[in-house]
């Protein structure tokens, strides 16, 4: 007698389809259901595959919204809705897939398209200005963090550019994250790991036990920080992050420095204003802290890991003394086939690690390897 699958894990999903509930039609036909949550600070949107195989099924039409939910037994999890933005069939036996995006990239259904190459100007507006009529343009409803949404924007430019290159540019000059998700456009604190209402988002602990294969790297080639070379006087020497602006007091272009742990970086855009220098500064530092330290996790699906989305926090334990710590996730993907729901995680450095987290990690710096030859 076959043993049946503990019902804690027997995954399951829901597929809405322009308010119509489509699960049944695809439970019968699928192949695989893959989601992948990117987060703000990668620049891409959140993706949904469907794979199908179906001689009679009809092909949804491009701009159609599915609304997605994952979980086990019974007990599902809203991932979002995604819009319709590619097909493809290919057989025998005719196999159907389908690709959607969280955000909005055809505009034969939906208010806008995303990726539309615009030229236009703000000149005395708030950075929360210019995120709700982007996000108004695009038929969606704009969340931005309080601390960011009053940043006066003195002027700045979209010249035959995409309402998402302009985001991620405006994310990236002022620490923030950007990404269009659930019928929202988020615009975040980077490395807060809040929702758009400001709660927190998941954070769980997990183990190796937990997973098929996982993979730790750190001062790989395109990290910018790490451990100080040594001066004359044994103290770390620092490097500076620098950006140029223009001060139109004495009409002259000045720069602004910060320091960091690493080699030196400039800028190489000019900004209107020092306060904008000083912004663009410290997300370039942000961002080099978080590239410093990776990890990637795979293995099988489990309730606990469903909730979770991009930017969450995880902590890992019983891996290693360097791989022991708290990270975020850059992007997560969860795939639905027929041998169960399985899942993966890229992690980077969490720049705002808890204070229980930081302690750990200070007390790790103090230890001695020994010998002494990485001091």
């Amino acid at each position: 007698m076959q043993q049946k699958q503990p019902a804690e894990f027997r995954p399951e999903f829901r597929i809405i389809a322009e308010g119509q509930d489509i699960t049944a039609i695809i439970r019968e036909n699928l192949v695989d259901i893959s989601i992948t949550d990117n987060g703000g600070a990668t620049g891409k949107t959140d993706e949904l595959q469907i794979t199908l195989l179906s001689e009679t099924l009809k092909l949804p039409p491009k701009g159609a919204r599915l609304s997605v939910a994952l979980g086990f037994n019974g007990q599902l999890v809203d991932k979002g809705w995604f819009v319709v933005s590619g097909r493809a069939s290919s057989g025998p036996p005719r196999k159907i897939q389908l690709y959607a995006t969280s955000a909005p990239m055809n505009a034969q259904k939906q208010p806008g398209n995303v990726q539309s190459q615009k030229s236009r100007s703000w000149d005395g507006v708030t950075l929360g200005d210019i995120v709700k009529t982007v996000a108004t343009d695009n038929g969606l409803i704009p969340k931005i963090a309080t601390q960011l949404a009053s940043i006066a924007i003195e002027h700045i430019d979209q010249v035959r550019e995409s309402d998402a290159a302009l985001m991620t540019r405006l994310a990236r000059a002022h620490n923030a994250v950007s990404k269009a998700a659930g019928g929202y456009w988020l615009f975040l604190e980077q490395g807060e790991a809040t929702t758009a209402s400001g709660g927190a988002l998941s954070n769980v602990t997990i183990t190796r036990e937990a997973l098929s294969s996982w993979s730790y790297s750190d001062g790989q080639r395109g990290a910018t920080t790490g451990k100080p070379a040594k001066t004359a006087d044994g103290k770390g020497k620092k490097g500076k992050v620098s950006v140029s602006y223009f001060d139109p007091a004495d009409g002259r272009t000045k720069t602004q420095s910060l320091e960091h742990d690493g080699p030196d970086q400039a800028n190489p855009f000019t900004q209107p204003s020092k306060a904008q220098a000083d912004s663009s500064a410290k997300s370039k530092m942000t961002q080099a802290n978080r590239n410093e330290r990776r990890m990637t996790l795979s293995g099988p699906g489990r309730p606990q890991y469903v909730p979770l989305t991009a930017e969450s926090r995880i902590t890992t334990a019983g891996f290693g003394e360097e791989e022991d710590r708290p990270w975020l996730i850059e992007s997560l993907a969860f795939s639905l086939s027929s041998s169960g729901l399985a899942m993966a995680f890229n992690l980077v450095t969490d720049i705002k690690p808890p204070a229980e987290s930081k302690a750990k990690a200070a007390k790790k710096e103090k230890k001695s390897d020994g010998i002494g030859y990485f001091d």
